[in-house]
């Protein structure tokens, strides 16, 4: 495959950054020795390139849980990842996910240069590259208004700490169209769902979902913006009126 017919297979990404993906993926195929990307990419690039022929021998590096992994090849070498805890101290203030991820981006960090976020117990916890952590430790002692503690930790010793759990439950939907599965995961109406859907506030498998219409499939990850994250499960089975009965997860 060459540049062109790579890029245009991710029409919804950015084609400078798949250009640059595709340079590194060639120059990748020829090194005997470890390498990965400095750059983290969601499943909806990672999934498609594992499928690719010509990259059998690139592996991602990152959890079954993370939306947001980069990609390596050659033999294994040290991780390059790391975990940072940034704690905040100020109790009497919640930090939601947006202030954690707008405070590390106001630093001049891109979004591609730094992992997912988890929230637990008043902490957050980012995924970065090691290179990055003295960075962030000498820039970021503040989110708002709110003062934040910030600790550095050896990727083996706290990515299990971060799994979220899945807690399943079922449904009665009229169909798999992208507007009922959204108006029943947020617990909405048909209307409000849609509205969601135009805003741009549900990604489909990571990436905007639009089309209101669209098919959704066993295995999908939806993210609902201020609702929460969903996997969709199988299909039990069907009522008498014909309508499905499916399984949901939620990330907890």
């Amino acid at each position: 495959m060459d540049k062109k017919g790579f890029i245009k297979t991710f029409s919804e990404e950015d084609p400078y950054r798949m250009a640059k993906l595709f340079e590194s993926l060639e120059r990748a195929k020829s090194f005997n020795f470890f390498y990965h990307t400095d750059e983290f990419y969601t499943p909806g690039v990672w999934n498609r390139i594992l499928n690719m022929k010509e990259y059998r021998d690139i592996h991602v590096m990152g959890e079954d849980f993370f939306e947001r992994r980069i990609f390596a090849s050659g033999v294994r070498g040290g991780n390059p990842l790391a975990i940072m805890e940034i704690e905040n101290l100020d109790h009497q203030m919640e930090l939601a996910h947006r202030d954690y991820l707008g405070a590390i981006m106001s630093l001049g960090i891109l979004r591609e240069k730094f992992g997912d976020i988890f929230l637990k117990d008043d902490k957050a916890y980012l995924v970065i590259f090691k290179e990055m952590a003295d960075f962030i430790l000498n820039n970021l002692n503040q989110i708002g208004r709110c003062s934040v503690k910030l600790t550095l930790h050896e990727y083996e010793e706290k990515v299990l700490f971060l799994k979220p759990n899945l807690v399943k439950r079922e449904a009665v939907i009229a169909s798999l169209r992208l507007d009922v599965v959204v108006a029943e995961l947020a617990r909405t109406s048909r209307t409000k769902s849609l509205e969601m859907i135009q805003k741009g506030l549900v990604l489909l498998n990571y990436n905007e979902a639009r089309d209101k219409a669209k098919e959704i499939n066993e295995g999908d990850t939806l993210t609902i913006r201020r609702k929460g994250k969903f996997k969709i499960g199988e299909i039990i089975g069907t009522t008498q009126k014909g309508n499905l009965r499916v399984a949901f997860y939620k990330f907890e």
